[in-house]
């Protein structure tokens, strides 16, 4: 008789355990981050005489910027206040802008994560750690006319690249449906992430000089448009084979270049 219950009580913690780790592996993971009003930082980035068009926010990192657009006049080394700027005049049409700011400091081949003295879109490089990406995935992007959205990352890479897709903002549905497709070929990561011709894109570039001085490599971040009633569930990311050669450069230890 004893033995009959031992039996049945390991039984019983038997399922129990199955269901808690079913439970808990079956659950959506999902980001805290969450939309802000930043009318009120737009209206005070303007006294520095810019043309500010919107803010950016990206989860996990210290980027809390003013967005610009650059004409003739416009210093992008200038350093009274830290910006993210694009070479093209997004309007309402505008289906994938690109900004760009700077990556002065994090230049190793082993880029720095949570240094909270770093500027600019330095700290974007963070996304080259597949722990790091897992954990954050939005950006909160505020547009030319005032509306904050969040944006999930569907694409990283770190790739030879002159950051020309910044000039244009305004694709066809087939450049589109073209530009996904490339953006996720030759991302590091496979991110869960489903992408459509007709969504809202955003792209984020900053130099890097992890494959050495005088390289024209970039670092790349892709996302869309979060959907109507979508939540904000963190996706599965996987390391693919474009990541091998990052990692093996990593592995090389630390070379910090002169600014």
């Amino acid at each position: 008789m004893k033995k009959k219950r031992y039996l049945i009580l390991i039984v019983v913690v038997f399922l129990l355990v199955a269901l808690l780790l079913f439970f808990f592996h079956g659950r959506e993971k999902i980001s805290d981050f969450q939309v802000e009003d930043e009318i009120a930082k737009i209206e005070e980035a303007k006294k520095y005489g810019d043309k500010v068009i919107g803010w950016l926010r990206v989860e996990g990192t210290n980027i809390d910027l003013p967005l610009i657009e650059v004409n003739d006049d416009t210093n992008v080394l200038r350093d009274d206040y830290h910006f993210a700027w694009t070479n093209s005049f997004p309007d309402e049409k505008s289906n994938r802008p690109a900004f760009i700011s700077h990556n002065i400091r994090n230049v190793s081949r082993n880029p720095v994560v949570g240094d909270d003295t770093m500027i600019r879109f330095e700290q974007l490089m963070s996304f080259i750690y597949p722990d790091f990406m897992k954990e954050n995935q939005y950006i909160e992007y505020t547009n030319q006319d005032g509306e904050t959205a969040l944006y999930h990352i569907y694409a990283v890479s770190l790739l030879e690249d002159d950051q020309s897709a910044s000039y244009s903002d305004t694709y066809t549905l087939e450049e589109q449906e073209e530009y996904i497709k490339k953006a996720k070929e030759e991302s590091m990561y496979d991110i869960d992430v489903d992408v459509k011709e007709d969504d809202l894109l955003l792209t984020l570039f900053t130099c890097t000089r992890f494959y050495g001085v005088g390289t024209n490599y970039s670092f790349r971040v892709d996302a869309r448009k979060v959907r109507e009633n979508e939540k904000n569930v963190l996706s599965q990311v996987t390391e693919n084979e474009n990541y091998d050669k990052i990692k093996d450069r990593m592995e090389e230890g630390e070379n910090y270049e002169e600014v």
